[in-house]
């Protein structure tokens, strides 16, 4: 899985915060800085309805992972940008992010039918000159593993599914 591209995010938005304040504001966070193949992206999050958060920009690989245009289509709601198994983790990291006015980070597991998605994510609060709305910056990426690399990878040859397909397994933050 693509970690380093979570922690090469929190280490650019630590720069950014040591030198604009904490959290950086997002001027300071150039659109350019999203783009190639990387998994990072840009929010616009309305704290007053998040349903009216948006994607500003995100990387390539991102774009790829959840089958989205090359740019961001800026009058549909982020949310429904991403795949439903996901929905809860990203509006929970939003708003913590926003809360704790620093870099969250989320590991976890998605089972599905035929293996299981493993997740790495961060979401960073940016100020906003606007009180009731705040940029997120952040970075996510999973890897789906069959049930036969994850029977590989711990070590057994018969294990049943106890999970029930699409359901987040857990959710993981290190500190």
């Amino acid at each position: 899985m693509e970690a380093r591209d979570t922690e090469i995010a929190i280490s650019f938005w630590k720069q950014k915060a040591e030198a604009f304040g904490s959290p950086p504001p997002f001027g300071e966070f150039d659109l350019v800085d999203v783009d190639g193949q990387s998994f990072r992206f840009l929010i616009l999050d309305d704290l007053l309805s998040q349903r009216d958060s948006v994607f500003l920009a995100y990387g390539g690989g991102f774009a790829k992972l959840f089958g989205l245009p090359e740019r961001p289509p800026m009058r549909l709601p982020m949310i429904d940008c991403v795949p439903y198994r996901y929905r809860y983790l990203f509006l929970e990291a939003c708003g913590e992010a926003i809360a704790e006015a620093a870099p969250v980070r989320f590991s976890g597991e998605v089972a599905g039918l035929g293996g299981s998605e493993r997740y790495r994510a961060c979401f960073m609060p940016l100020r906003m000159r606007v009180d009731t709305m705040r940029g997120i910056y952040g970075s996510f990426n999973f890897r789906f593993l069959t049930a036969a690399e994850l029977r590989e990878r711990s070590g057994q040859r018969d294990s049943a599914n106890t999970t029930l397909p699409g359901l987040p397994t857990q959710y993981i933050r290190p500190e």
